[in-house]
């Protein structure tokens, strides 16, 4: 194995243990952190294959989804609480939906693609997760996805001195979710 290939996948190992790391600290032993832990695995993942090569895998953001949402229903039962993951079903709808409208009405009407269906396929696993701590929650995570998209996006520009059209939207959206769990925790 290349250096650089060993480097890489040890990085990615190191960072996913760091925001386990992170995600114990400020959860503790709560019956979500199950869930938590599935989205920081398969958001890491997704994130780096997002960066590299602009796209989603529907196989790894249904894993995810399914790892999150037997997280979640293992919460309800031990909690024996089932509206947060009716309020956590509600904001996967949600922000899901949102998401499919603009995906719709940008390809199918404007001409042009500002988010991608895996970004669709996402959102799902976003408003899951965030709507467990209720639906406003779903849309700080929203908010901050995409402001953390805007700087990343302007920061390119002027870095690089050009505009660019194309931009990876999973790594901000997952970022900013991941960081409104980890300061509501």
């Amino acid at each position: 194995m290349p250096l650089s290939t060993f480097v890489q996948k040890h990085s990615l190992n190191a960072v996913t243990a760091m925001l386990f790391g992170v995600a114990f600290w400020r959860i503790g032993l709560s019956p979500e952190l199950p869930a938590v832990l599935a989205f920081i695995f398969g958001g890491v993942l997704l994130a780096v294959i997002d960066w590299k090569v602009q796209r989603l895998p529907t196989r790894i953001v249904y894993i995810t989804l399914a790892g999150v949402g037997a997280g979640l229903i293992f919460a309800s039962v031990v909690e024996w609480n089932w509206v947060p993951l009716a309020t956590a079903v509600a904001g996967a709808a949600l922000f899901a939906n949102a998401f499919f409208l603009i995906w719709f009405f940008t390809t199918k009407f404007a001409g042009m693609v500002v988010i991608g269906f895996g970004d669709v396929r996402l959102a799902a696993v976003l408003g899951l997760l965030l709507g467990w701590y209720g639906l406003p929650y779903v849309l700080y995570g929203a908010l901050a996805g995409h402001l953390l998209a805007v700087v990343i996006a302007v920061g390119t520009c002027i870095h690089e001195r050009k505009l660019h059209m194309r931009y990876s939207f999973g790594p901000p959206l997952i970022a900013g979710a991941l960081a409104v769990v980890l300061v509501n925790a």
